[in-house]
């Protein structure tokens, strides 16, 4: 039996593990993945700064999902992950800074008498108090924004002061339009327990292991995954190939390169949801239209390294949170060597701060050296830092994060069908599928793989 080639498209996370899951399904597979960069990884990228390696985009993956972690296993080297030395975080908070609620789940707090009683309104306190219970039930299959669920069940004070800073900075965005069923499942499911969103996410924690680790990441960077990922398929990857356009002629995938043609009986899209859009213009328009749409925020990520001398930073945090009502360009700061300990040389502090929102696209209008000179002038407000920093690095991703919008899982559904549809053979993959995140983007690529093999089968 002939083999069925396979082009996969693009060589970021979720790329690599679609290619990865093809090759060692058993199934008579060629698999080609063509990548347009010099390296692989896409928005992993670790390098040297201040002497130790340190990661350009995501810095962890979370560990209570199964999907990462389950590939990083199979291919050996879950046991040299590290979880973070420090756990507790803070948030700006009236010109100081708080410490984020504890016990909390995505900033929501499970216990007002934890806060300070001037934080929360009274009413806010006594809907935690009760339970947390929405003022209308839930149907089952129904969406709903994170904003409008949280400010329901616990009050328009936790949902602006905890929850909007926590969960809009993990994609930049704007959380009274985010979709629950996809950035925040759990809470949705919570909000439909009988004695209220509160009440559910309690026992939840009841039931869990208060030291098991949130997080992991690799001493040598998330680059260094990407690297052991790579080698596993290293023979089927072609670097500095840029795909820029697909057709379909003699019952074959037609790709074209700027470096020559390339036939495929399928093809995987595991691009950005923008590229994606612009290579089935001609074979999906349907599609096309509808990955358009998906709106993406932009973010600028500067790190800094101080001595050590000059900077005053508890060893028990990890970092803070800036809401957007302190109308700050910085919207997160992490203290990278508390928050791993192969980041403390004992000499140097180095911190990652963050800016950009969907709604506040301020950093894109500024040069590098402005970009600094605001944060800078930032962490002089928020850490009284009076010093210039030894060394600085700015790190650039232009619509790099997807806005998952109300409605958001229907409507990819609805676009995965319309494209078996219009191009069948063409699969679509990436981190506007699932939401954000490494185990997210591994999760695209398995199903997109899965789909590939249910219809070429295994044998």
């Amino acid at each position: 039996m002939d083999k069925k080639k396979i082009v996969v498209v693009g060589a970021g996370v979720t790329g690599l593990t679609v290619a990865y899951r093809l090759l060692k399904s058993g199934g008579n597979f060629e698999v080609v993945v063509l990548e347009s960069e010099k390296q692989t990884g896409g928005k992993l990228k670790t390098s040297r700064f201040a002497g130790l390696l340190l990661d350009e985009g995501a810095d962890a993956f979370l560990a209570r999902v199964p999907w990462a972690k389950d590939l990083f296993d199979e291919i050996g080297i879950s046991e040299e992950f590290v979880s973070p030395s420090s756990r507790s975080a803070s948030i700006w908070i009236n010109g100081s800074l708080e410490p984020l609620p504890s016990p909390n789940v995505l900033g929501i707090p499970l216990d007002p008498d934890s806060l300070p009683s001037q934080l929360l309104n009274s009413d806010d306190a006594l809907k935690i108090k009760q339970g947390g219970k929405p003022s209308k039930a839930i149907p089952e299959g129904t969406d709903v924004s994170i904003g409008s669920l949280i400010r329901d069940c616990v009050g328009d004070s936790v949902f602006e002061l905890f929850v909007d800073p926590l969960l809009g900075g993990i994609n930049a965005g704007v959380v009274d339009e985010m979709s629950c069923e996809t950035m925040a499942p759990q809470l949705l499911e919570a909000a439909r327990h009988e004695e209220g969103l509160i009440t559910a996410l309690r026992e939840a924690q009841q039931n869990s292991d208060p030291e098991s680790p949130v997080f992991y990441t690799h001493p040598n960077g998330m680059g260094h995954i990407v690297e052991k990922l790579t080698e596993q398929i290293s023979g089927s990857i072609r670097k500095d190939s840029n795909v820029v356009s697909i057709n379909h002629t003699n019952k074959q995938w037609v790709l074209e390169t700027n470096t020559g043609s390339e036939t495929a009986d399928a093809v995987v899209l595991a691009t950005s949801a923008q590229n994606a859009a612009k290579l089935l213009t001609s074979v999906s328009p349907t599609s096309s239209s509808r990955l358009s749409d998906i709106e993406h925020a932009s973010v600028s990520l500067v790190s800094f390294a101080f001595k050590n001398s000059d900077i005053n930073i508890p060893k028990d945090q990890s970092g803070f949170l800036v809401p957007r009502s302190a109308g700050m360009l910085m919207t997160a700061c992490s203290f990278s060597g508390n928050k791993w300990a192969h980041l403390d040389d004992g000499s140097q502090t180095l911190i990652r701060v963050s800016s950009g929102r969907a709604d506040d696209q301020r950093h894109d209008r500024l040069s590098d050296e402005e970009l600094v000179e605001h944060l800078t002038d930032d962490l002089a407000v928020t850490l009284g830092l009076d010093s210039q920093p030894l060394e600085f690095r700015v790190t650039r991703w232009p619509t790099a994060l997807a806005q998952f919008k109300i409605g958001h899982s229907q409507r990819m559904k609805e676009t995965i069908d319309l494209l078996a549809d219009e191009a069948p053979g063409v699969f679509i993959s990436g981190s506007y599928h699932f939401g954000v995140g490494i185990p997210a983007s591994v999760r695209s690529g398995n199903e997109a793989a899965v789909s590939v093999i249910e219809k070429f089968g295994t044998n």
